[in-house]
């Protein structure tokens, strides 16, 4: 009998020991059925996250189209265009947030920490913290995207025409002429009528800016470097920048999002384009205010705005076109060099 029981003992224990194996593979069955679900759930909370940030540019883009086009029309600035600019990304974010937590119930949230000036004055820096949260999956990622403010260029960059629903426009002669008489938009430039003969008060030949002209859409030069405009044959260079309406990089001209406020200057690479003093003048003028437009904007006393002198850039025949630039524009552009 004690024989027996001993052999009783082993087959229970044989018979045991497979259930014990079988139990801990249903064990290890069931926690890779929930690292699956963990991953699938981190893969989509990491598509979603991805998706978040593709969209901030997008948005940025949509943002500030919009408060400059409010600016153009309204004339009115910003006392602080970064809050405004910030606070109205953020709000758009939010709101394709919320389509992502009805449609997958992952919380997304876009906090926008940041927006400012770029080290490219053609660009604006948004700084933001995306945030997805689905049960125990938590994505906290930190992104920074510098955003351009140029629009869609055709394939020849040296073309006039391009397509006018991506382009920013400069909001600063709208904001300054509002008292003044206001501006308008003639053949796809700015067209200040008397405005700007008006706002520069009396200043020494400021009678040559009665009907002047400027670029309407902010168009980054490509003539690099700006020698060259004043190094070229007869100034085409010179001309066709001026055709075009380009912008040029400036330590001295205000950045998109201190025009925005109103201002000409500011401690930020910026940049700077011509305005054109009308062609329709009885008299010679051999002094003017420099025909730059953080120049002629100036923050700063009127009567303290520097002078320029005439540089005949074409002449068809009949009539003289002219810019009017003191040296230190004329070293820059290339028109002491000749």
């Amino acid at each position: 009998m004690e024989n027996k029981g001993y052999v009783m003992g082993g087959l229970a224990l044989l018979l045991i020991i497979p259930s014990i194996l079988l139990l801990m593979v249903l064990v290890d069955m069931l926690n890779l059925d929930k690292s699956v679900d963990t991953i699938i759930k981190s893969d989509n909370s990491f598509y979603i996250s991805g998706d978040v940030e593709r969209n901030i540019p997008i948005i940025t883009r949509q943002v500030l189209k919009e408060v400059v086009d409010n600016a153009t029309t309204t004339g009115n600035s910003l006392p602080n265009s970064r809050i405004v600019i910030k606070n109205a990304i953020e709000q758009k974010m939010n709101d394709l947030s919320t389509n992502y937590q009805d449609n997958s119930g992952i919380t997304v949230k876009c906090i926008i920490n940041s927006v400012d000036s770029a080290s490219d004055p053609f660009e604006v820096e948004v700084n933001s913290t995306i945030l997805v949260m689905k049960d125990n999956i938590t994505y906290n990622h930190k992104v920074n995207h510098n955003v351009s403010i140029l629009g869609t260029y055709p394939q020849n960059k040296f073309s006039m025409n391009f397509n006018s629903s991506t382009e920013i426009s400069d909001p600063l002669p709208f904001i300054k002429c509002k008292k003044f008489g206001g501006v308008i938009i003639k053949n796809g430039r700015i067209s200040y009528g008397s405005s700007l003969k008006n706002y520069l008060g009396g200043v020494n030949g400021s009678e040559i800016y009665e009907n002047a002209t400027s670029p309407y859409y902010i168009k980054k030069c490509p003539y690099d470097p700006y020698k060259s405009h004043g190094n070229s044959t007869k100034f085409m260079t010179l001309k066709n920048c001026i055709d075009n309406g380009y912008y040029h990089e400036s330590s001295d001209g205000a950045c998109l999002l201190c025009r925005l406020e109103g201002r000409s200057t500011c401690n930020h690479f910026g940049f700077e384009t011509f305005i054109l003093p009308s062609t329709e003048r009885n008299q010679q003028v051999i002094r003017a205010p420099c025909s730059i437009d953080h120049v002629i904007f100036s923050n700063e006393n009127l009567n303290d705005q520097y002078p320029g002198e005439p540089v005949q850039y074409y002449f068809n025949g009949n009539i003289s076109y002219e810019l009017f630039l003191d040296h230190g524009h004329k070293s820059k552009y290339g028109i002491l060099d000749i």
